[in-house]
């Protein structure tokens, strides 16, 4: 029984000297089943573990990504960096306490450590700026904003390849401390970014305005022709200051003038079909067709500023009968030749006085003018006064200054060559008969054609 017992004494001193013994090797020994920084740290010491993170630090290589492929490799010279030992082996060797060493039967440990690091700044600066990366980027571009000739373009923003020399600074330096192998500059956020997208409020704000502005359409009426100021024209209104966008009053206006002198006949020679003559040139008198520039130029910018869509006449200073058929002046109209000292009425196109006339004076200097104008008023019983006149009429139509139509008793003929000697002071001299029906059918506004 006592040798039983010893035997069992002496067995439990030898198991608890080799335990003891294993937990003392592995006081200073990493368990088996340990890896460091994926490297099999198995059986080795502190000091072997700080030479092999010293000798994976030597090797170290960076190497930077770039966004469009590019890459530069860096050793720990090129980023200013020198390693040194530190304990953080030493700390991770003491959580593996000896006496747990049974646990390697079924544990396994892996770590990550580095050794110690300083960074030379200016040495990691001056590498930064020589980087092909960063002298060869290219500048991030806004979106922006062009006109063209039927409205305008956005141009997206360009992201470039232009990279921010503190952030790369960082992002190297917190690499090459945890010895990371990659830097993807742009996951990393390396890269300048445009200032200005096409979502930024400046750019959506601009072609909201511009589609507004754009998006008008004033369809100007001249009989049956018709004038349309749309987004081809509106665009050469625009003026583009960065993202600020304004209507050029000026560049409207003279649109407008542009418009008033292609369609004004005001004071302007016009064809007209006489009834003897066939198609003929008339000058101009105070008849016809005029645009008020100042209104219409306003009215216009303040249509397109709120982006109205219609149909309209421009504003007139002066108006016509029509804008067609025989011209501006119409069906309806009082046409004097006064070669053939012949006045004709035509009411919508049908003649209702045909009758010779007697006009001014030419021996004396009092002829006629040979204008298109217009009959200004009608008069019952006037008195016609001159420097050496006074003449009462019946029917008075003036038509221009003092020119005008009226009756004349107290001539016997009327037609012929008269009126190179013994014509009017210069109105349309006419027999009363005709002038009373002329005077009763004829409206205020009636065009007066007179010519040679």
């Amino acid at each position: 029984m006592q040798k039983r017992i010893r035997w069992f004494v002496w067995s439990l001193f030898a198991v608890l000297a080799i335990y003891t013994g294993i937990s003392v090797y592995f006081m200073e020994h990493f368990f088996p089943g340990t890896s460091i920084n994926n490297t099999n740290a198995e059986y080795l010491t502190v000091k072997q573990v700080n030479a092999l993170l010293m000798s994976q630090a030597q090797a170290y290589k960076l190497t930077l990504l770039g966004r469009e492929g590019e890459t530069e490799e860096l050793a720990p010279a090129d980023l200013g960096v020198t390693y040194y030992e530190t304990d953080a082996a030493g700390q991770l060797k003491r959580l593996q306490n000896g006496f747990l060493w049974p646990r390697m039967f079924w544990q396994r440990d892996s770590y990550q450590l580095a050794p110690g690091i300083s960074i030379d700044e200016e040495q990691l600066r001056g590498t930064v700026r020589e980087l092909k990366l960063v002298k060869n980027g290219k500048h991030p571009q806004n979106a922006w904003v062009e006109l063209t000739g039927d409205g305008y373009e956005l141009h997206q923003e360009q992201q470039g390849s232009r990279l921010s020399i503190r952030s790369l600074e960082e992002q190297m330096k917190e690499a090459a401390a945890n010895q990371l192998p990659k830097l993807d500059l742009q996951e990393a956020g390396c890269y300048l970014a445009p200032g200005i997208t096409a979502e930024s409020e400046k750019v959506t704000a601009l072609t909201k305005k511009l589609d507004h502005w754009l998006g008008s359409e004033i369809t100007y009426e001249f009989g049956p022709e018709n004038q349309v100021v749309d987004n081809k024209v509106i665009s050469g209104f625009i003026s583009l200051e960065g993202y600020e966008a304004s209507i050029d009053k000026e560049a409207v206006t003279a649109w407008v003038h542009e418009l008033a002198e292609s369609r004004d006949t005001y004071k302007k020679p016009r064809k007209f079909k006489s009834t003897l003559r066939g198609v003929i040139t008339v000058k101009g008198g105070n008849y016809g067709w005029q645009i008020d520039r100042e209104t219409e130029s306003q009215a216009l910018l303040d249509h397109i500023e709120q982006g109205d869509i219609l149909t309209k006449e421009p504003a007139y200073t002066q108006r016509g009968n029509v804008w067609s058929n025989n011209y501006d002046i119409g069906d309806t109209y009082i046409e004097v030749d006064m070669g053939a000292q012949h006045m004709w009425f035509y009411k919508n196109g049908q003649l209702i006085v045909d009758t010779d006339v007697v006009t001014g004076n030419m021996s004396r200097g009092y002829g006629t003018p040979a204008i298109v104008a217009a009959v200004k008023y009608k008069a019952r019983n006037a008195v016609l006064r001159g420097a050496d006149y006074e003449t009462p009429v019946k029917y008075w139509m003036p038509f221009y200054g003092n020119y005008g139509i009226h009756d004349a008793g107290w001539r016997g003929k009327f037609g012929g060559a008269i009126y190179k000697t013994n014509g009017s002071h210069g109105c349309v001299n006419t027999p009363p008969a005709n002038m009373k029906i002329l005077f009763e059918q004829a409206e205020k506004g009636t065009p007066v054609v007179l010519y040679y």
